[in-house]
């Protein structure tokens, strides 16, 4: 039997941290590369574990009864230390060189699991090589990062706004004090709807006098001690205080004013039938009114709308024969013929036919039966009063039913309050056209310097009924002007459903055939004189819709609307 010799002992770069060590060590690159190809000799390895089996069978240390270490085990632990082994490089270079130098070194060396095939071990020999070689590449997954970029054009959104503040940090191209020529120039240019940046004329063109063309609109009636933008209960209370002189205490005023108001509405709708004005609000003190010239909004035809409304005033509209829908209420299964006007009065009559014969025939009295239909109809009543006053109450009208409601608005003596600031003042008319009896109102412009978080702001604050193309005009000018802007609006709340309804009406137009589309590019045509500049006629004629409450713009990314 062989003696146990040093010299016959494997070698000990097989183990991993070993071969790290060897690995730092550039002087003995060479060296370890020759006791590898020398122990890859036959000869050698069978030496080898010859002695091996001596040195374990003559070792007395050693337990008979011990069990074996299983393989997978040590290939575990041989693992495990090489995944706590730590490498510390002197510098970026040397490690990418270092370990370039060591994968060119693993295409020309044979694998240690050949060796253990082809010559009978006990243990299995596991190497740094041999790790490298059995490692799955990683993959390297790259996020794709949407780049967030603004609307190249700003939406319509069809609520009323009663104040408008800009900030930017570069100065506005105009001020707050007009010249003579540039006032008249402004007010010629809406006067008569002009376009002074796109047709040739001999007005002033000047940034100031185009800022200015855009704070006007058309109102009636015109009171200047009065605010008749801001109406309803909570603002007739809160005036109260005020002392304002009530036009109720003189019949004379208040007929006076009821009739010229009866003109000035006949008139702004007659110019909606013929395309010659786009749309125009119609606000009272329990709800307010937009009429739309057809292909605005999407409708081909001339429609309406209405909010808030409650039950009683849509019952009154069913008993005038007006046509109505909801387009905001989400009907059940229950309700989902409730609230269509008159078709659906016909309908609920029929089907209360069959319950009331069917009880009839079981024998239930005349009495019992009437019971039960005042208590369903107590039940329906109860629902319909759930959605008074919300958003889901407002009603729109279209076509015929548009002149219907304009009819039952013009004789209804009730759309007047008696009591109140606004008591004996009709419902207030505004459009971005002249109409009979209009009053040219100017919108109240303010211009400071703000600082906000530390940093230094112009400001414009402008004040008054600003309309919804005008909202687009002034960002449009402000656009091509300056780099950088934000708008914050100031809302009356009464109007917001408008654009939520046209958001609803939008999903209905994009899945329209294309013939049906080209009906709405046909109906832009029509509207060519009705006072819109043609970029936002466009606008108006689309389905591009939505509702904000602030504007940011920046030259590079475009609108960012919140």
């Amino acid at each position: 039997m062989l003696e146990l010799d040093s010299s016959s002992t494997p070698p000990k770069w097989k183990r991993p941290e070993d071969v790290m060590k060897m690995h730092r060590m550039k002087m003995k690159k060479r060296a370890l590369q020759s006791r590898f190809i020398k122990s890859m000799d036959g000869a050698a390895l069978s030496s080898s574990s010859s002695v091996a089996r001596s040195a374990v069978q003559r070792s007395p240390a050693k337990n008979p009864f011990r069990r074996k270490t299983p393989v997978k085990n040590k290939q575990a632990n041989a693992r495990e230390t090489l995944k706590r082994t730590r490498v510390e490089y002197d510098d970026d270079n040397a490690c990418s060189s270092n370990l370039s130098k060591l994968l060119r070194d693993c295409e020309s060396i044979p694998s240690v699991s050949a060796v253990s095939q082809s010559h009978s071990l006990d243990e299995s020999v596991i190497s740094f090589v041999d790790v490298l070689r059995t490692a799955k590449p990683v993959t390297v997954v790259e996020d794709d990062v949407e780049e967030i970029r603004g609307e190249s054009e700003l939406p319509i959104d069809w609520t009323l706004r009663t104040k408008v503040r800009f900030l930017s940090p570069n100065p506005f191209p105009w001020s707050q004090k007009i010249k003579t020529c540039e006032e008249a120039s402004a007010t010629t240019g809406f006067v008569r709807c002009l376009d002074t940046e796109n047709i040739e004329n001999s007005l002033d063109t000047s940034p100031n006098s185009r800022f200015h063309q855009c704070c006007m609109a058309w109102q009636h009636p015109s009171l200047p001690w009065v605010d008749l933008i801001h109406r309803g209960p909570r603002v007739a209370v809160r005036d109260l205080a005020n002392n304002v002189p009530s036009v109720n205490a003189n019949p004379t005023f208040k007929e006076s004013l009821f009739t010229h108001w009866i003109d000035s509405f006949r008139s702004l709708f007659q110019l909606v039938r013929a395309n010659q004005c786009p749309y125009f609000y119609v606000l009272a003190n329990a709800f307010t009114c937009i009429f739309r010239a057809s292909s605005i909004g999407g409708y081909e035809e001339l429609n309406a709308m209405m909010y808030p409304t409650t039950q009683g005033l849509r019952d009154v509209l069913k008993r005038e024969d007006i046509e109505f829908t909801m387009p905001l209420l989400e009907e059940d299964e229950n309700s989902s013929e409730l609230f269509n006007g008159k078709a659906s009065e016909e309908a609920k009559v029929v089907e209360d036919e069959e319950p009331e014969r069917w009880l009839e025939t079981m024998g239930a009295e005349k009495s019992e039966i009437k019971r039960l239909q005042s208590s369903q109809n107590e039940l329906v009543s109860s629902r319909q009063r759930k959605i008074d006053s919300t958003k889901e109450s407002l009603v729109v009208v279209i076509g015929v039913e548009a002149q219907a409601l304009f009819n039952w608005l013009i004789n209804c003596r009730s759309s007047v309050s008696n009591t109140g600031p606004h008591a004996g003042i009709p419902p207030t008319l505004l459009a971005p056209v002249a109409f009979a009896g209009a009053t040219l109102t100017p919108l109240k412009v303010r211009q400071s310097t703000v600082k906000v978080d530390g940093q230094s702001y112009n400001s414009i604050e402008v004040k008054g009924p600003v309309l919804p193309d005008t909202v687009n005009n002034f960002c449009d000018l402000l656009s091509s002007s300056l780099k950088k802007f934000t708008a914050t609006f100031a809302n009356l709340e009464s109007t917001k459903p408008f654009t939520l309804c046209s958001e609803s009406k939008k999903d209905y137009i994009n899945s329209q055939k294309s013939e049906d589309k080209a009906i709405h590019l046909f109906g832009q045509q029509n509207l060519s004189d009705c006072g819109l500049r043609d970029s936002v006629l466009k606008k108006f004629c689309s389905t591009n819709t939505k509702a904000f409450d602030s504007v940011k713009y920046t030259n590079d990314d475009g609108y960012f609307i919140s």
